[in-house]
């Protein structure tokens, strides 16, 4: 029992690290280009926060439907076939996760832009601050209402065993 803690802690610091890695990098490479956004610029930077913040709350979630997939494919031990149905679980979890931050993230800035009078790229871009932390607080809180249900969205997935139903 001891080592699927050592397995979970490593998993989510893998997990944490690739995702914030992948969603960075795609979320710079799309809004930098499209809306010229200059390297030194403090609202895109606090704007990004809410961006990483939102992306390890919702990936947060999938962790322990991935420690619950790895215990269940390897009660009787580690076999390389157990080892990689548990694995293909964490990823498809991953996969999940990385998808729902995408959407998260997506959903929270077009409906909050679409609410509002104001064009918050340009805002972003010539650097009000206020609205930024506004954005990031809009990402921030779809995130934390979205996170339980993206990690019970994975459960549902793990093969548990049928339970007897009584009626």
């Amino acid at each position: 029992m001891k080592i699927i803690i050592i397995v979970q802690t490593i998993l989510a610091y893998c997990i944490g690290i690739g995702s914030l890695l992948v969603v960075n990098t795609i979320m710079n490479s799309i809004l930098r280009r499209r809306f010229q956004i200059e390297e030194k610029n403090l609202a895109y930077g606090i704007f990004q926060v809410g961006i990483i913040l939102s992306t390890a709350i919702i990936l947060s979630s999938v962790i322990d439907p991935g420690v619950n997939a790895i215990r269940l494919m390897n009660q009787d031990g580690f076999t390389m076939s157990s080892i990689v149905a548990s694995s293909g679980f964490v990823i498809l979890f991953v996969i999940i996760g990385i998808f729902a931050t995408f959407v998260t993230i997506a959903g929270s800035v077009f409906t909050l832009f679409q609410i509002t009078h104001v064009n918050e790229w340009e805002e972003i871009k010539n650097n009000n601050t206020t609205i930024a932390i506004i954005s990031a607080a809009v990402i921030l809180g779809l995130s934390l209402i979205m996170d339980d249900y993206v990690g019970h969205l994975c459960e549902v997935i793990v093969p548990y065993p049928e339970v007897l139903n009584i009626r």
